[in-house]
């Protein structure tokens, strides 16, 4: 009896000197089989650094993530750090679901989407913009060298769907969620318009209509298909020009085309303008009912560090950290970082998930000759409007 006591008293006593571990937990969407490796990595060298700590990771998709999100906030259960998309975060900062950050923004790209009613709430971690790839061999083909502004553009596109033999000019976007108006509203931005005027959405302003006159007209000189669609038939030479990310750069360099191609930033709207893009991105917030803010910080930081996002834009083959000094060796990766520089993100707004898709179907509307831009804009209007008082 008294031998079992002893066992016992020293099982007991070593169980008290172990440290019991504080579990982390962490959404987020890199699933790939290329960028998953990396985040478990990562994860793993924290845990070592902080034997403390433990992290469990809970992988989400794209097609459904953001409906487990609502969720896990609606029951009072979120995780403890979080990855959302820039055009999810105003949503859960405005509704005070997130927790404010006290980070130096001084060195950092793109920090807007994270800042709501001037407080910081979520930080960048992983961005990508967009940039235009021409097809030099059509180019020089129709007689045409690179547009400097919007005329030329347009023009470009135009000799290069005359070609004739199944080649399209341009490559507009057909109305899939999330990545219409990445197209279409840097040619409001590039034009000087914005989308907001006055505190409130206004789209019956003239930057707005000159801009969807002009993707309309691309529109006409090519072909309206999903993004995965542009992409394939750019890579098989059959479409002169296409707007897309660092992802398509990536597949040209993995399997060169038999046609040599061009990255050039967004056209100017005239000569000696500039272009604006969209830049887009991934970004970590602390949800506020989390009960290890200290640790979820620890955990962010670790993630944030500029040599773990290089390994994380590695693996993928794209995108960049989200900071600005940059030392980029690769001439196209330049152009991508430079455009990246000149791009703007999703307006703060809380309800900013149905606008996008009332924007996106006017401006497809418009591409599928349905309707005028003119009257188009006017119908896209009212139903912001209309949202807007709920």
């Amino acid at each position: 009896m008294k031998k079992f006591v002893l066992i016992f008293s020293l099982l007991a006593l070593a169980c008290a000197d172990k440290p019991r571990l504080k579990t982390i937990e962490f959404w987020q969407f890199w699933t790939d089989p290329k960028a998953k490796p990396v985040i478990e990595s990562i994860v793993s060298q924290f845990e070592k650094n902080n034997p403390g700590l433990k992290v469990n990771i809970t992988d989400l998709t794209w097609s459904d993530g953001h409906q487990k999100i609502v969720a896990a906030f609606g029951a009072g259960a979120p995780p403890d750090l979080l990855e959302l998309g820039s055009d999810w975060i105003s949503e859960f900062s405005a509704a005070g679901a997130l927790c404010e950050i006290q980070l130096d923004t001084a060195n950092l790209l793109m920090p807007q989407p994270g800042i709501w009613n001037n407080k910081l709430y979520a930080k960048p971690w992983f961005l990508d913009t967009r940039a235009v790839y021409y097809n030099k061999s059509l180019l020089d083909k129709a007689g045409c060298s690179l547009p400097a502004d919007w005329r030329q553009f347009l023009q470009a596109c135009q000799k290069i769907n005359e070609l004739g033999d199944g080649i399209s000019g341009f490559g507009a976007n057909s109305n899939e969620t999330h990545r219409l108006y990445k197209k279409f509203l840097p040619f409001v931005w590039t034009a000087g318009g914005d989308i907001i005027a006055d505190g409130r959405f206004n789209l019956e302003q003239p930057p707005v209509l000159k801009a969807l006159e002009f993707y309309r007209e691309l529109a006409k000189s090519g072909r309206v298909e999903t993004q995965k669609n542009l992409e394939d038939a750019f890579c098989e030479g059959k479409i002169g020009v296409v707007i897309s990310g660092g992802w398509l750069l990536k597949r040209l360099e993995d399997a060169p085309p038999e046609f040599e191609y061009l990255l050039a930033p967004i056209p100017p709207e005239n000569i000696g303008g500039r272009g604006i893009s969209f830049a887009g991105g991934e970004y970590l917030v602390i949800p506020e009912k989390s009960r290890k803010k200290d640790e979820a910080l620890a955990l962010m930081e670790s993630l944030l560090m500029i040599k773990n996002v290089r390994m994380l834009c590695d693996s993928v083959g794209f995108g960049f950290p989200p900071y600005n000094n940059q030392e980029i060796n690769s001439p196209a990766r330049r152009i991508l970082f430079d455009q990246l520089q000149h791009s703007r993100s999703t307006p703060g707004y809380q309800n900013w998930v149905n606008v996008e898709s009332i924007i996106e179907s006017m401006v497809e509307e418009v591409t599928l000759g349905r309707s005028t831009p003119r009257q188009a804009i006017s119908d896209a209007q009212k139903k912001i409007d209309e949202l807007e008082k709920h």
